[in-house]
């Protein structure tokens, strides 16, 4: 199965994605620890230089989003997306986890803002926002 499969596969899963017309033109990719990378353009502009948006990460339990991997999914996922208030964003910026009794990785929004991809254990969701990216108050 190539990579592009795979994470279509991923994300039917995980977030119960029908339509995949969104991903048309664009080509995945992946790097280092197992990063995938989106980009448009030909597959030979990879092997000259690093290019393209940070779309998540293979995980053993399945497919990590990125913050802008998120933003993109999000308009078209049917499951695994949570509501929080402006306090439970605020923290979850800050890299604190939220209270949900969920399982898997969930989508975070608040309002109209799509915050990033976590992982609930069942009793609380887990913050991936990178350290350099947290807000502190």
């Amino acid at each position: 199965m190539d990579l592009k499969s795979y994470i279509i596969q991923c994300l039917k899963r995980q977030f119960g994605i029908e339509d995949f017309s969104f991903l048309e033109g664009y080509r995945f990719y992946s790097k280092g620890k197992k990063r995938v990378y989106i980009y448009n353009g030909d597959e030979d502009d990879i092997k000259e230089f690093h290019k393209g948006l940070y779309f998540g990460s293979i995980e053993k339990d399945g497919f990590r989003l990125s913050i802008e991997g998120a933003q993109i999914v999000a308009k078209y996922a049917r499951k695994n997306i949570i509501d929080v208030d402006e306090n439970e964003a605020k923290n979850f910026m800050k890299g604190i986890g939220i209270k949900r009794n969920v399982k898997g990785y969930v989508i975070l929004r608040c309002k109209d803002l799509i915050l990033g991809c976590g992982k609930g254990d069942g009793n609380y969701v887990r913050s991936f926002i990178p350290k350099d990216r947290r807000i502190f108050e």
